[in-house]
């Protein structure tokens, strides 16, 4: 396996943007030093890992062997240039040239919103002027003929003769990978297609690449293929605070994909959007847990692909109340709540661990987040998509992008215009700005919104019916289709006079009950959910079921539960006592355990047991109470 090398991120921990601190709720400079030295104490894996790029890195000095490949490289660009240079089609500078001052007014259109109609204006103006031109250059920009001189020269140019004889200069063995990369035409298609390497770095890309193809055979085709390349190219999640590991990032998601534990849709994503997937800056040990815990907690929401439905449920929207659980801050969040910053990173988990691609965004004094749907892109917790911005890109930049590719044959005219752009050497765009960028990145530019204006997206994605018989179902499809025995559901007691309830078994006075959902659980059967969300005055309701005992007496009852709070209290009145007894349910980290016994006294005959929320009293006053109950247990008392 390709080794990396291991660097303790103790910059990358000291310098994280007071963005990032905020959204935690760690707002004064102790915090961030701590938190800093806590993550360089960390240890540093054995596998491949990526530490983070130094902002203001001095130029490695070349060997001899790097400046002749320097100049070989420079040589082959070159050459492509002319060969691409030769073959454009030409275009009167009397129609360029107005355009291009067209194009640069919208830069000073601002502010760059949907409600300023002077913004709106001089881009509908520059598109006008442009309708001549894209005539002119679509018959070669529809053309495939020359794809694998504009890849190539794409992707020199995007990382440097210098930048890519650095790497290679280092080892023959690296030298090969950018030898290979050249020679492949389709793989180097394929990562132009998705937007390119980090940072240009195309030789850190392919030894990712290849690392994760050499441990894992099932890379090499399909979804996984284009999850593996995604990965390769992202490097690592522009906000990983830790040493990350590419190729246990792609086994996270592998694993998962072979359970059938991600969303249906996940087969359905192209590279791009596979990138969005991959660029979740928590552990993939956070991942697993968090995938596991919803299937656990909410099998519901992942029955029904609402994962975001987690933030409503269980993130409170309150100052961030830190709780000493394992974890790390995923747990954290659920247990204690938070503000913006809090929900958007939870939100964002939720969707990427199951496989659904999400673009965390920000706002004036807001973060927030847009996330892939069968029908396109959308913002959720903002103001909409002419607010937002993220990594030195605007809200509808990204929009009009992801807009565009759902017409797949016509995007490639983009990409063209972007690939001579950049095998010219031509300035690119301000992505948080507006009439920047060289000529063919501006003809790129209007493109996109003529394609976006042509009519419906050429590619839909497949319905749940077709990929069923594409894939097979997932195991959240398969539990949906299962039907569960009304037995599942009976009150039952045992030889030895236990009696088992359950807890989807509930009534009301009025039969239903609100705050109690029941819902079929991937451990089999049925389970409820219990919630009792903001704020803490607000009214909650009572569930009840009603026992036959043939013994009377002393019972000990337990409950299987899962709590992500800190400990949280149910009360139990029997046959309408005065004084409840009290089941404490200690947070269990999202895994199924069973609380300790608490002994009540049973009459012969009909029984009724009344479940509340317990007295919420410091955190719960202000927090949410939440709990999924899948039994209780009644065991005669010896």
């Amino acid at each position: 396996m390709v080794k990396l090398p291991d660097i303790l991120p103790v910059c990358l921990g000291l310098t994280l943007s007071v963005d990032i601190f905020r959204s935690f709720g760690v707002k004064k400079l102790y915090g961030a030093i701590v938190l800093g030295l806590c993550i360089a104490l960390s240890r540093a894996f054995p596998t491949v890992a990526v530490a983070a790029k130094p902002a203001h890195s001095s130029p490695v000095a070349l060997t001899a062997n790097g400046k002749k490949l320097m100049e070989h490289y420079a040589s082959i660009l070159s050459s492509l240039h002319g060969d691409i240079s030769g073959a454009l089609p030409s275009v009167d500078p009397g129609m360029t040239h107005p355009f291009m001052a067209v194009y640069r007014s919208r830069q000073t259109k601002k502010p760059y919103l949907l409600r300023n109609r002077a913004f709106t204006g001089a881009i509908a103006q520059c598109q006008r002027t442009a309708g001549p031109i894209l005539s002119m250059v679509d018959p070669f920009l529809s053309s495939d003929q020359y794809d694998n001189q504009l890849v190539e020269a794409s992707i020199i140019a995007d990382a440097t003769p210098r930048g890519l004889a650095t790497f290679a200069q280092q080892s023959k063995a690296n030298e090969a990978l950018i030898n290979s990369l050249l020679a492949d035409p389709a793989l180097m298609k394929q990562m132009q297609m998705a937007d390119g390497a980090r940072h240009g770095n195309y030789g850190l890309t392919m030894q990712i690449y290849t690392a994760i193809e050499k441990a894992s055979p099932l890379s090499h085709k399909g979804i996984l293929q284009r999850f593996a390349l995604a990965i390769a190219l992202l490097q690592r999640p522009a906000l990983a605070w830790y040493p990350f590991h590419p190729v246990k990032r792609y086994l996270n998601f592998q694993n998962a994909y072979l359970k059938k534990e991600l969303s249906p849709y996940f087969p359905t994503l192209t590279t791009w959007d596979c990138r969005f997937v991959a660029d979740e800056p928590y552990t993939n040990q956070q991942i697993s847990w968090f995938r596991h815990m919803f299937m656990n907690y909410e099998p519901n929401n992942v029955m029904t692909g609402h994962y975001l439905n987690i933030v409503h449920t269980d993130v409170g929207y309150n100052h961030m109340h830190f709780h000493c659980v394992p974890g790390g801050k995923p747990a954290q969040f659920i247990a204690g709540g938070g503000e913006c910053g809090a929900r958007a990173w939870i939100a964002r988990l939720a969707e990427r661990s199951f496989g659904i691609p999400t673009w965390g965004v920000q706002q004036v004094g807001h973060a927030a987040l847009t996330h892939w749907t069968p029908n396109g892109w959308v913002t959720r917790f903002s103001a909409g998509w002419d607010w937002i911005w993220w990594n030195q890109r605007s809200g509808l930049h990204f929009l009009l992008e992801s807009q565009a590719r759902a017409y797949p044959k016509k995007f490639m005219r983009v990409l063209r215009a972007r690939w001579i752009g950049s095998a010219l050497g031509e300035q690119k765009p301000d992505l948080r700005s507006y009439g920047t960028g060289g000529y063919w990145f501006a003809i790129a530019d209007c493109e996109e919104r003529e394609i976006v204006a042509s009519g419906k997206p050429t590619y839909v994605t497949p319905s749940l019916t077709q990929l069923a018989k594409l894939n097979g179902l997932t195991l959240a499809q398969k539990l949906a289709a299962t039907e569960v025995p009304s037995s599942a559901m009976e009150i039952s007691e045992a030889a030895n006079g236990a009696i088992t309830i359950p807890a989807a078994a509930y009534s009301g006075h009025t039969g239903v009950v609100p705050g109690v959902t029941s819902m079929k659980s991937f451990s089999g059967g049925m389970q409820i959910f219990y919630h009792c969300g903001q704020p803490a005055g607000k009214k909650h309701h009572p569930f009840q079921y009603v026992v036959k005992v043939n013994r009377p007496g002393t019972y000990e009852i337990t409950a299987k539960y899962i709590s992500v709070k800190p400990t949280e209290y149910l009360n139990l009145t029997v046959n309408n006592g005065s004084a409840p007894a009290t089941m404490t349910m200690p947070w269990t980290n999202g895994m199924w355990q069973v609380t300790k016994p608490v002994k009540i006294n049973l009459v012969k005959g009909e029984n009724t047991l009344i479940f509340n929320r317990g007295k919420m009293t410091g955190y719960h006053a202000r927090g949410i109470f939440t709990l999924s109950l899948k039994a209780f247990v009644l065991t005669p008392a010896k």
